[in-house]
């Protein structure tokens, strides 16, 4: 089996039985030469197994039914892009292309450079595309091997690049049926950060297949407890290391903080689970990853958790929006029980804190660009535009902010400013910055054909 990375110290590690059940059901759509979509939250560990596919050969044999040596993983990570145009997004595809190549051998090498050496213009997309076509050609037909595309972190590739690159990438499947597929990770499901008429020859190809990624199982989340302990220099008692995933709920984002804490004396290795999740959770960095977590989801799958957290059973929540909190791995059954629960103490101590906790003043300052909530500081870092939006907004609070005021103070010497679209793809990555939630924002306000209004809590 060939792959574009090599095996690095970091992925051997990893044990051979690493996530198994998402790698056989995976390779399942990769040996029929399908394509499909792997979903999974913050926190989940998607990038690690994007990693593990693309770089343990051995660990991924045990899950096709042809030849092991007949695939070729190629990896293209989307927040490595320098910025998320479609020239860099086809210049990605091609560094990768030519990296697999090199690790093939040196006459397929030798031919790729051939190609890559016309001095190619990636801003032509006709002319990339003739050039992606000859070099999935020469990699598909001298080694006759399958090409698989490992496409992570996808989300922002799917909102923002236009829809004919990524409809093209049908086109290019259509051209080597069988003998070449993309596997695409993401946050969420497609249909939630598309219209997805307008990729529609895209979406056709992947949607048949997805694999969801969650909390790990014991198996695995007692091998994150070893190879942390191992890095710490400590040593985890069994029971400890039972209550470490219980409390964390197998997250590997939680498990990795939890066992640093209990390795530096943070937990009593007395206390319950309660407590414990209690005292991470006055943690920044486990505030931070619940916020994470908890901004990703729509109201409605917020107020389901809600109930749950507060004692509700399955009958007495939406059964539909319940099944897509399992199926990430939000909440999960408890056999033993007969009910539904939210998968973490942890998370679930958050959730009820959101009932009580009030939205705090936001503060900027311009001088030094830090923005507080409630006196807070947030750790993020604005664009020079986010920082002009902001200020204007501070300046003129709970005022009505028209958006050619707003493209003027944002844009101030620039002619022909630009579409309200440019102006509300702004606010929106405002928003991510500095709203709890964005889909229901607290700070900046839509006035519909108008434009926007900045407030504070109570006002």
């Amino acid at each position: 089996m060939t792959n574009a990375l090599k095996t690095s110290g970091y992925w051997t590690e990893f044990p051979v039985t690493y996530r198994a059940e998402q790698v056989t059901k995976i390779m399942r759509w990769v040996t029929a030469g399908e394509s499909g979509v792997v979903i999974g939250g913050s926190g989940t560990g998607k990038s690690n197994l994007t990693g593990f596919l693309s770089s343990r050969p051995d660990a991924v044999a045990p899950h096709v039914t042809d030849k092991p040596d007949k695939y070729c993983f190629l990896h293209l990570d989307i927040n490595s892009l320098p910025a998320l145009t479609v020239p860099f997004f086809y210049r990605g595809l091609g560094q990768a292309l030519q990296e697999a190549a090199e690790a093939l051998g040196p006459e397929l090498y030798q031919a790729m450079q051939q190609l890559t050496d016309r001095h190619l213009n990636w801003d032509d997309a006709f002319e990339v595309l003739i050039f992606l076509q000859k070099a999935h050609r020469l990699v598909i037909n001298r080694t006759n091997k399958k090409v698989v595309w490992l496409l992570d972190r996808f989300d922002e590739a799917c909102r923002q690049l236009d829809a004919q690159p990524l409809n093209s990438l049908r086109s290019l499947r259509d051209q080597f049926k069988g003998q070449l597929c993309y596997v695409v990770f993401t946050r969420h499901p497609l249909a939630r950060l598309r219209d997805l008429s307008e990729i529609d020859e895209f979406h056709e190809i992947v949607a048949a297949n997805t694999c969801w990624v969650g909390p790990m199982n014991e198996r695995d989340a007692r091998w994150i407890v070893r190879q942390m302990a191992a890095r710490l220099n400590a040593t985890f008692t069994e029971a400890e290391m039972v209550q470490l995933i219980k409390v964390t709920g197998g997250l590997p984002a939680f498990m990795k903080l939890a066992c640093l804490a209990l390795a530096e004396g943070v937990l009593d290795k007395v206390d319950s689970v309660q407590t414990w999740a209690e005292q991470l959770l006055t943690r920044l960095e486990f505030q931070r990853n619940c916020q994470e977590i908890w901004n990703d989801l729509l109201p409605e799958e917020q107020n389901v958790l809600s109930a749950l957290s507060s004692g509700a059973n399955e009958t007495q929540v939406n059964p539909n929006i319940l099944t897509y909190l399992e199926q990430n791995g939000l909440s999960v059954r408890n056999v033993s029980e007969e009910k539904v629960r939210v998968f973490s103490p942890i998370f679930e101590n958050f959730i009820l804190q959101q009932r009580d906790v009030a939205p705090g003043i936001l503060e900027y300052d311009p001088e030094t660009g830090v923005v507080r909530i409630g006196g807070v500081p947030l750790e993020i870092e604005l664009t020079p535009y986010e920082h002009r939006l902001l200020a204007y907004f501070v300046r003129h609070l709970a005022e009505i902010c028209h958006k050619d005021d707003l493209m003027q103070a944002v844009w101030p010497d620039e002619q022909g400013i630009g579409s309200d679209e440019r102006l509300a793809q702004l606010v929106k990555r405002l928003r991510e910055k500095i709203e709890p939630n964005p889909r229901t924002p607290t700070y900046i306000q839509t006035v519909r054909g108008r434009g926007y209004r900045f407030v504070q809590p109570g006002d």
